[in-house]
């Protein structure tokens, strides 16, 4: 009984590891016009992404949590990006909202949800951390006020002790 369930054990866990997900090789527009690549942002380490909406209430609340990560890790080379979801109507009101809530994070535009999809995410706010090597290292939906610490813990796991 042991055996079997060490080699079940064993099948679990090299499991986890033959289907860690990888990013799709993405290329969308920021706010400001220009193009994001995905591909050539990894080369400088690992993303942050937040997919948000003008009108989600905990994404307000979690943005600015989110802007002070972005300013934390910025040393260890973390990109702090989010994707808004906003749909053709409201994007208009993406630029306002930022300087409303003095927010300097990169916005990245998916009206169509289609990288929301590609995740495999229902809703927003959700957070993902993609490693330099591409793969979806961490994924979370929804917003509670702690859920930063999670997120640190989960960046500090990925890059291991911050050197002095």
């Amino acid at each position: 009984m042991q055996q079997f369930i060490a080699s079940m054990a064993a099948c679990l866990l090299l499991g986890s590891v033959a289907h860690a997900e990888k990013a799709p090789q993405l290329v969308l527009d920021h706010l400001d016009g220009s193009t994001f690549s995905l591909a050539e942002t990894l080369e400088k380490g690992p993303v942050v992404f937040d997919f948000w909406a003008t009108w989600c209430k905990p994404c307000i609340k979690g943005l600015p949590k989110l802007q002070a990560l972005a300013e934390e890790y910025a040393k260890r080379g973390v990109q702090v990006l989010t994707i808004n979801i906003d749909g053709p109507r409201n994007l208009p009101k993406v630029r306002p909202f930022m300087r409303r809530h003095k927010l300097e994070l990169p916005v990245l535009l998916d009206p169509t949800n289609e990288v929301l999809a590609q995740f495999h995410l229902a809703a927003v706010p959700a957070t993902l951390i993609i490693a330099a090597d591409g793969e979806v290292f961490y994924k979370h939906e929804g917003y509670r006020p702690g859920d930063e610490k999670k997120l640190k813990s989960k960046l500090d796991q990925l890059l291991g002790p911050e050197e002095e």
